[in-house]
């Protein structure tokens, strides 16, 4: 979309997107409710399509509302970028940047520590944060979106290069009031006719067959299946009583409420890797760096399984 558009007008319709009310939208904006309407009217006469469906009861978004609302997210953080470095570079300072992707697990334990490190030893850096599937960060990576992406296995783009990071052990994931949750650790028998939930195979293929392969291999087979597109979504339906969840150990280090990790004996889970992709022509400068103390942060810090 190379058409050239106002940064408050995208501002007002991202905001009215998210609240779905012109009146909660105006008050978040600042503004009283005819400007924004206005707003709206004209960026839909712009573009030649509604965005907006309209009625006395609700607001919502249209087919194509739905499709620019990426296309807007993805051109207000653009700007904001082009604005932040002409900014830096007029007053001298180092312009550096870094976008990276993550997975919602690799999320827990791992960035936190890693950005506090990385901006204790290159002061000035921009970050762009972006929690992805392993499928669109690769894509991302490819169109140049990404400069890192922290992904699950495989790594099969020719324009990509990937490397293993760590490997970590499963946990049972286990609603607090449940039987199991007061035993020190779980065998994988105790799951034979256990309503269970997994990640969904479409967003989360790997970590998907694994676990069903692993199913299969143990002769476990549940009473239900349940499926979440992400992790805090699967914590909800665990933290609710409605199934167990074999997770990744480094789930168990953010504590949700509800919700205790156990060890899990028996046949093991296989271990679920964690891969840093870059793109192979990407030349930004900080990557080196980063990647260096990424690796040198892990070989420091083994995923610990719960007490």
């Amino acid at each position: 979309m190379n058409k050239h558009f106002d940064l408050r007008v995208l501002a007002s319709f991202l905001v009215l997107a998210d609240e779905l009310n012109f009146t909660r939208a105006a008050v978040r904006l600042h503004m009283t409710q005819p400007p924004l309407s206005l707003q709206i009217k004209q960026l839909e006469a712009d573009l030649g399509v509604a965005l907006f469906q309209r009625s006395k009861r609700r607001v919502a978004l249209t087919p194509a509302g739905i499709a620019f609302r990426a296309e807007a997210e993805k051109m207000f953080a653009q700007e904001e970028r082009a604005r932040d470095v002409v900014r830096q570079a007029s007053l001298g300072e180092q312009v550096a940047h870094l976008a990276i992707g993550f997975t919602p697990i690799s999320a827990l334990g791992l960035m936190p520590a890693l950005l506090r490190r990385f901006s204790a030893a290159v002061p000035k850096v921009r970050y762009s944060l972006k929690e992805m599937n392993s499928q669109v960060q690769r894509t991302a990576l490819l169109h140049g979106e990404l400069d890192i992406g922290f992904v699950r296995p495989p790594v099969l783009e020719q324009g990509l290069s990937a490397r293993l990071l760590f490997s970590e052990p499963h946990v049972l994931a286990v609603p607090a009031d449940h039987p199991l949750a007061k035993q020190a650790s779980v065998h994988v028998r105790a799951l034979h006719g256990q309503p269970l939930t997994m990640f969904e195979r479409r967003t989360g293929r790997y970590a998907h067959d694994l676990f069903m392969a692993w199913l299969s291999q143990s002769g476990v087979e549940p009473a239900q299946l349940h499926d979440a597109v992400q992790h805090h979504a699967m914590m909800t339906l665990v933290s609710a009583g409605v199934g167990l969840a074999v997770v990744p150990a480094s789930s168990a280090a953010q504590p949700i409420n509800g919700v205790v990790f156990k060890r899990l004996t028996g046949l093991p889970v296989p271990r679920i890797e964690l891969w840093v992709a870059t793109r192979r022509d990407d030349a930004n400068p900080m990557l080196t760096q980063f990647l260096a103390l990424t690796h040198d942060h892990v070989a420091q810090h083994a995923i610990g399984l719960p007490a």
